[in-house]
């Protein structure tokens, strides 16, 4: 069975996404830190003579150099690391007493801000997140500015703006995701996305069914935070009431399974199911199967209130309106498809609630008065390779060893004996067996053994009598006699051993070996009392024959 390894897969950047560190620009990684703070500052004066000019739209030149001065910055601001005690190296200790990138930002903001400027800023943002010597994202004077510029591109509308903001965004979960405690910051932040804090998070939404690396850093930005919402509360309660993830994730697979081809091309007459190597050409179906696979990813390591959300709009908003429908299609080819679809899935789902999600929809799910698994059922005598693709699909159900799916693929097929021949019917015509059996099987308790064939007083005096045992010195004969009788083996075998042992541990009268202990009297009437208890067991065993 194909499983999932979407956790194993997880990579926070894709391959030849960025330049290399030791392609970029080289920072003077050697120089003491009040050199690299010196030439820091160089560059500030330089790009703040160019912001401190009033009333005039930015020149070419201008643009040119406070970009390259900014670079030049930001790459010293990476490299820079705390001294001694200090929680900021002194470079950051500057940046943030100037206020540095917030002024650079509304420099920005001031002239025409295109798209074009706003990729240079997320470029420049992903490089000081992702070289970084020393906790940026904690400090409020980087974090601000951070903030506003993600605010600004919550709707990009060209390829390389996407590229560059999911790219930021994932190396933002990723940095959380090494310093959880900074995602507070995010959460309670002031943004203009509406009720949805938490703006790394409503900004990947858009991006989850999205084909390509894109789509792929973006499902693995968002899954970094589905783990940390595990042990957050108050995360996973503003995924589930202030977001739109579990409506996107789920509802976008009835939009992906309407791309996927209505007709499967097979190749030979044994073919009767779906192999990856029939799949994994088809584009279409590779974006359904990430798209589902990540589905089972959240539900794997996301909170509960998140897994029970997904859980409900996977049911709701894909199987029930589209696999439904798509699986009673007059069409063979579209049933033949549909069927090979479902096997597929539940062959690729892993995760316990999302399988009971889809066993619950195929076994009491009804489409026109019939559950799925009724209709799929129906199908075994038809075409041959519905029934064949049919089969498979049924393979796959028992394979999970659920009880509900023996029931009725069939245990229920079986209970009726109508299998059986006319001649060996009456052998199990008794369909209730263990329940009768086990009724059985209790009635063979003796009366004397039922509790309530006696009543509580005369419970009280039997285990009185019992634990004195006979023979005792305040116990007479006329009191042995009143003592219900044992009928059972073990009752019989411990009431004589409590004659014998009795009135050696009771009584204070030594007597020389071989001496009777009680009268003759009393030692005919104990045996009398065996006999009568042999009686009792014999007609105990008639008893138990005829009933």
């Amino acid at each position: 069975m194909e499983r999932m390894s979407w956790l194993s897969k997880l990579n926070p950047r894709a391959a030849g996404q960025r330049a290399p560190r030791s392609a970029s620009l080289q920072s003077p990684v050697t120089a003491d830190p009040e050199t690299c703070l010196m030439v820091f500052k160089n560059h500030w004066s330089q790009v703040l003579r160019i912001l401190e000019r009033r009333g005039c739209k930015p020149a070419p030149d201008d643009l040119s150099a406070v970009r390259n001065n900014t670079y030049q910055m930001l790459n010293l601001l990476a490299e820079d690391r705390p001294r001694g005690e200090a929680s900021r190296g002194p470079i950051l200790e500057f940046v943030a007493s100037e206020n540095l990138l917030e002024r650079l930002l509304c420099w920005h903001l001031q002239g025409d801000f295109t798209e074009e400027r706003k990729v240079e800023q997320l470029k420049l943002y992903e490089m000081l997140i992702s070289q970084a010597r020393q906790p940026l994202l904690r400090h409020k004077p980087v974090l601000t500015p951070l903030l506003r510029l993600l605010s600004l591109c919550a709707e990009p509308t060209s390829a390389p703006l996407e590229n560059s903001l999911v790219l930021l965004l994932n190396q933002l979960c990723v940095s959380v995701a090494k310093e959880p405690s900074i995602l507070e910051l995010f959460f309670h932040s002031h943004t203009d996305q509406g009720p949805a804090n938490l703006i790394i998070f409503s900004l990947l939404i858009p991006f989850i069914h999205h084909e390509g690396i894109l789509g792929q850093q973006a499902r693995d930005a968002l899954l970094l935070i589905m783990a940390m919402s595990a042990s957050n509360h108050a995360v996973a309660k503003s995924i589930t009431d202030n977001s739109y993830f579990c409506p996107v994730l789920a509802t976008g697979l009835s939009a992906l399974y309407s791309s996927l081809p209505r007709k499967i091309e097979v190749r030979g007459d044994d073919w009767h199911f779906l192999r990856r190597e029939d799949w994994i050409g088809i584009s279409s179906l590779v974006l359904f199967m990430n798209s589902l696979e990540f589905c089972n990813a959240v539900i794997q390591v996301a909170h509960p209130l998140v897994q029970k959300q997904l859980v409900d709009y996977v049911h709701n908003g894909f199987l029930v309106p589209v696999m439904g429908p798509a699986l009673h299609k007059t069409s063979i080819e579209e049933m033949i498809a549909s069927t090979a679809y479902l096997d597929l899935f539940l062959r690729s789902v892993s995760e316990t609630a999302l399988l009971k999600t889809f066993l619950r929809f195929v076994l009491l799910h009804r489409h026109d008065n019939s559950t799925i698994l009724d209709t799929l059922v129906g199908r075994i005598n038809s075409n041959s390779r519905l029934c064949m693709v049919s089969l498979s699909l049924f393979r796959t159900l028992l394979s999970l060893n659920c009880e509900d799916v023996m029931l009725q693929l069939v245990l229920r097929y079986l209970l009726p004996c109508s299998h059986v021949m006319l001649s060996q019917k009456r052998a199990v015509r008794d369909l209730d067996i263990y329940g009768k059996t086990a009724a059985k099987f209790l009635s063979l308790i003796p009366r004397c053994c039922r509790p309530e064939s006696l009543p509580p007083s005369d419970r009280e005096e039997e285990h009185a009598a019992w634990s004195k045992g006979h023979g005792s010195p305040n116990v007479d004969a006329s009191s042995v006699v009143t003592v219900p009788k044992p009928s059972t083996p073990s009752r019989l075998s411990f009431f004589m051993r409590q004659q014998s042992a009795a009135p050696e541990a009771a009584s204070p009268v030594p007597r020389s070996p071989g001496t009777p202990s009680g009268s003759p009297c009393h030692r005919a009437g104990r045996w009398e009392e065996v006999s009568e208890l042999d009686r009792n067991y014999l007609e105990y065993l008639r008893d138990a024959r005829r009933s």
